[in-house]
């Protein structure tokens, strides 16, 4: 029951953020290659899946959708394959999302609401992907990133203003629930109660026979079993690291461009000087002239601030360029115009104005194009190497777009290609448990397993502006079962273990019946007829299982001693047919939370989050039921036959 509570309080709007956040990025539209009739058009790039309001869901959007999901999914699963994931309710479960995004936007705009595109700008500018070096938005970054998803600007911008038009609905759709007390008592005593069992195992392997099976048996249980032992997908990786230093011997500026440089920025290299400043600003002008009155006549600057309930600031050492940027022009100017330990100002900036303190002043003498040679060539040669790698970057990805092969580039930039075996999505090697890919291998896999067998090579950016690779996915190895000849060995043991825990069950349904009966645990076990391990002794209380299921290390039948009546014995499966367990529950200690002040707020303060979730949904629901959703069961039925691999 904990688990549960805090599966759904792992965020403040956990529901809201799994109905419509479905991977704003990484939706990519692409063209599915299905046809069907059907009122709504056919399982085509522009074939409707689900009209929702005024706006059409297509299969297309959907299929990548689904795919893009399963993508996520595999990486954190890498056995999942996307049979498993669409039988599982993948599929459902990603159209479900997307109808509810598209209602939530519908019903927005239907009553007046809308997302401008300053927000919708402000929001795609603060994704990292989109920024480059400085932190800033970067129009490359953000081209490349796109191109790279196979998705438009528009659309990119339509997922926006789906998303924050939910934002606007949902955040106070639930917000205020009221909780009874009667409600929380119950459910906060639940985390103070005890309960005390005990634990008998029946192995597997107490009931395995020391002969060899019969081939055709574990022919007919590899054939059964044959999806526990499917390879997930994998594929094979050609790719071609380049850096930035490959231009440093090959870019040099020329006199001229020195020459220029220096002259364009002359006023940098001239001679100049810095001032250590320190200032008051005050709101209007007459309070700024009898500040510097006082100042004049000889009160210090800290005294005279303080007198009026303010302080001094320490500006520091600044040019005359950074304290125009930092005040205003007139109050640089008037600081920069004063003798050392003289007062400036008034002057007036933004803020309001100032009052200047001048209390040393740093000549800097002028440089020579000889004295800054060496640094104008540092900074031209940085620059034209930045630049020669953007263009090398553009120009693959052109050449790639017009059918050159990750040969043709590797010969023709002198570039080394490298292949990787058959990996899987998260980098490891199933023929090879001791192979380690590159650490470069991090940045490429997720672009790898992104694209389609027929996509052009792909320029990854590795450390940004200043390692690159080239990526070609040379073969891709569908998730499949290996041979039964390679892994024998491994499925006789499998089907062994299989057969003893068949036989593991009978006893064990024996030793529960008996236990219910009132015999013993200890001597229902020792009346089994096989020897077996000696039952153990278990206690715990529900906030202990509370703090393991979010840790998810909950053992099994601790967790089954927690949904049983006392003075009851049930039998579970071990997982991997390793055996079983007999678990009985010896007492029930009940808790109290009525004075547990604590606790009960910390319950309530879930229950609120469970009941606003509730709210939401509700909301959500409403939404669809006023602007209508109509769904092409026809489109959808083929769409999933697709993804599983059908007509």
């Amino acid at each position: 029951m904990i688990s549960f509570f805090r599966r759904i309080f792992s965020s403040k709007l956990g529901l809201f953020l799994t109905l419509c956040f479905v991977g704003l990025i990484a939706i990519a539209f692409a063209t599915a290659d299905v046809s069907s009739s059907g009122t709504f058009g056919g399982v085509t790039g522009s074939g409707t899946a689900a009209k929702v309001g005024d706006s059409k869901l297509t299969s297309a959007e959907l299929s990548q959708s689904v795919t893009n999901a399963f993508r996520g999914e595999q990486r954190e699963n890498t056995g999942l394959d996307l049979k498993t994931y669409v039988n599982g309710g993948g599929f459902d479960d990603v159209l479900e999302r997307l109808i509810n995004s598209f209602a939530i936007a519908d019903f927005g705009t239907k009553y007046g609401m809308a997302a401008g595109k300053r927000l919708v700008d402000s929001e795609i500018a603060s994704i990292p992907t989109f920024q480059g070096a400085d932190g800033q938005f970067s129009e490359e970054n953000f081209r490349r990133a796109m191109q790279q998803q196979g998705i438009s600007e528009a659309q990119l911008r339509n997922d926006f203003t789906r998303n924050l038009m939910a934002d606007q609905l949902l955040t106070a759709a639930g917000f205020g629930a009221a909780v009874p007390q009667k409600l929380v008592v119950p459910y906060a005593s639940l985390l103070l109660e005890s309960r005390e069992g005990q634990i008998a195992t029946i192995p597997s392997v107490a009931f395995i026979e020391n002969v060899k099976p019969a081939k055709a048996a574990v022919e007919a249980f590899y054939a059964k079993n044959a999806s526990r032992y499917t390879i997930p997908e994998r594929r094979t990786i050609r790719y071609a690291l380049f850096e930035k230093s490959r231009f440093n011997d090959k870019i040099k500026p020329s006199e001229k461009e020195i020459a220029g440089y220096y002259s364009l920025n002359k006023s940098r290299y001239s001679a100049s000087e810095t001032r250590n400043l320190k200032q008051v600003i005050v709101p209007t002008e007459a309070a700024a002239q009898a500040l510097a009155a006082k100042i004049t006549g000889g009160t210090s600057i800290e005294q005279a601030a303080q007198s009026v309930g303010l302080s001094a600031a320490e500006v520091g050492s600044t040019n005359k360029t950074d304290f125009i940027n930092m005040a205003s022009q007139s109050v640089a100017n008037a600081a920069f115009s004063a003798r050392s330990g003289a007062v400036a100002g008034p002057a007036q900036s933004a803020l309001g104005w100032h009052i200047v303190m001048v209390k040393d002043i740093k000549p800097i003498p002028g440089r020579t194009l000889e004295q800054v040679r060496t640094e104008i060539v540092s900074e031209l040669t940085r620059t034209k190497i930045e630049e020669a790698m953007a263009e090398l970057t553009v120009r693959l990805e052109d050449e790639f777009a017009d059918g050159a092969t990750l040969g043709d580039i590797a010969k023709a930039e002198q570039l080394k290609v490298e292949a990787t075996p058959p990996l899987l999505a998260n980098g490891q090697n199933p023929n090879d448990q001791n192979y380690k890919p590159i650490p470069e291998m991090q940045r490429l896999l997720p672009i790898a397993f992104a694209v389609d067998a027929e996509s052009d090579p792909q320029v990854v950016e590795i450390i940004p502006g200043q390692q690159y690779a080239v990526v070609d996915v040379s073969e891709i190895t569908e998730a499949a079962p290996p041979p039964l000849a390679q892994i024998e060995q491994l499925v006789t043991r499998d089907y062994m273990l299989d057969q003893g825990s068949k036989k593991a069950k009978t006893v064990a349904d024996k030793i529960a019946k008996a236990v219910s009966s009132g015999t013993s645990l200890s001597k229902a076990v020792a009346d089994a007829g096989v020897k077996l391990p000696n039952p153990e002794r278990i206690s715990s209380t529900r906030a202990e299982l509370a703090r393991q299921s979010q840790q998810g290390q909950v053992p099994a039948p601790l967790s089954l001693m927690f949904s049983m009546a006392q003075g009851t014995a049930k039998a579970l499966a071990a997982p991997r047919d390793q055996g079983w367990f007999v678990v009985v529950l010896d007492k029930l200690n009940r808790g109290d939370a009525s004075k547990r002040d604590d606790l009960l707020q910390s319950t309530r303060a879930q229950f609120k989050q469970v009941l606003g979730n509730e709210y939401t949904a509700q909301f959500i629901n409403a939404m669809k039921a006023d602007i209508g959703v109509e769904r092409n069961e026809t489109t959808l039925t083929a769409l999933k036959k697709q993804l599983l691999g059908g007509n």
